[in-house]
């Protein structure tokens, strides 16, 4: 078995700080008149701290203009073509509460990005379609049978009565969309909270 060697002991320290101080050198004994490591100290980084607080006022003033000038409901309730809300109480379209899109295909252009809205009429529904239906197939059949019309009809704008327009001026007048698909609701997250009184 080796011997312990014993480690010496530095001259007012206890034997097991010798270590420590043989690689960090001997501790700095307390000096009042010790200014830091930087003597002259001053302010660094004063164009970013001007920069960072512009944003900071400038977050405060849209807060403030988002406040005065706003409307929560946007955030709250879907919007139709026409300003109105979908599913908002005391409003004729309050048992709408789907926010339907005539051609959900125009949604995939780049101008969407631009104008941040889909360019292509809404209105509010109660619910979405369940089967397949054109404007042509239920336009011809409308005098026999005027159960598809009376079903499509529900999508198309409130003035819009009868399927007599051709489907050219029907398209231009956009009372109608050309086609609906069966599709199922996406609730807006707020909307959807507050529907289920969370």
């Amino acid at each position: 078995m080796a011997k312990k060697k014993k480690i010496p002991s530095i001259k007012g320290q206890p034997p097991d700080t010798y270590s420590e101080d043989k690689k960090y050198g001997n501790p700095r004994t307390f000096d009042p008149n010790f200014k830091g490591p930087v003597a002259n100290r001053n302010c660094t980084d004063i164009l970013c701290c001007i920069i960072f607080m512009l944003f900071i006022i400038g977050y405060i003033l849209l807060g403030l203009i988002a406040w005065v000038h706003g409307d929560p409901r946007k955030v709250v309730f879907p919007t139709d073509s026409e300003g109105h809300f979908c599913g908002q109480k005391g409003t004729p379209t309050e048992n709408k509460s789907i926010l339907f899109y005539f051609n959900l295909f125009s949604c995939t252009s780049p101008s969407v990005m631009v104008n941040l809205q889909c360019p292509t009429t809404q209105i509010c529904v109660s619910k979405c379609p369940e089967k397949f239906l054109t404007y042509v197939g239920t336009q011809f059949p409308y005098r026999k049978d005027k159960g598809s019309w009376t079903y499509f009809s529900q999508f198309c704008k409130s003035s819009f009565a009868k399927p007599e327009k051709t489907l050219s001026q029907m398209i231009m007048d956009d009372d109608c969309p050309t086609v609906i698909f069966p599709s199922r609701p996406r609730e807006w997250l707020l909307f959807y909270l507050k529907t289920q009184n969370l």
